[in-house]
């Protein structure tokens, strides 16, 4: 019986030292126009998660990458990330969201890849009887979007309220 535990409790201790070890996923596809590789990193233990891809046209060997990663800190977590077209274009963000008492605040910048300057603001906040949740983002100083949800749930019946204001985009 002795033996028995102590097996048990070896194979469990091995499973968890494996189990805190950076996990790495990568995936190929490869198709008539285009082929691709992404890379996905995942640490749980210090709470990373990073992707890599890269995509090329068969047609002329242009490439276009992305790249996202994401890093837990003791109020939330912040990210990041970029994207290059075919045509050279680069995009890319920054954003971070903290923990509150009752939700959470979200706050995040980025450029387009015409330049634009990107901000974004938001936040979910519990309630008595549900939540409220806003989202605003901006291009260039100048309102893009803005949703509002009201949800609440008195005596079991779910009532949503949700307000949803978009610029319209030029063709």
């Amino acid at each position: 019986m002795k033996k028995l535990i102590a097996i048990t409790l070896s194979a469990t201790l091995l499973a968890g030292a494996a189990f805190a070890e950076p996990v790495t996923r990568t995936s190929t596809f490869d198709g008539p126009k285009a082929s691709s590789t992404k890379t996905n990193v995942r640490d749980k233990e210090a709470g990373t998660f990073s992707s890599d891809k890269v995509t090329t046209r068969k047609s002329d060997g242009a490439t276009a990458t992305t790249e996202r990663d994401r890093q837990r800190t003791d109020t939330g977590f912040t990210g990041s990330g970029s994207r290059t077209g075919f045509n050279g274009q680069t995009s890319s963000y920054e954003y971070e969201r903290t923990r509150t008492d009752n939700g959470w605040t979200a706050t995040g910048s980025g450029t387009g890849p015409k330049g634009g300057a990107y901000s974004y603001t938001g936040s979910k906040t519990r309630t008595d009887d549900g939540f409220t949740a806003s989202r605003s983002a901006s291009r260039n100083g100048t309102e893009v979007y803005n949703r509002t949800d009201r949800v609440s749930r008195p005596n079991g019946i779910v009532t949503r309220d949700t307000s949803v204001i978009r610029k319209q985009r030029k063709r």
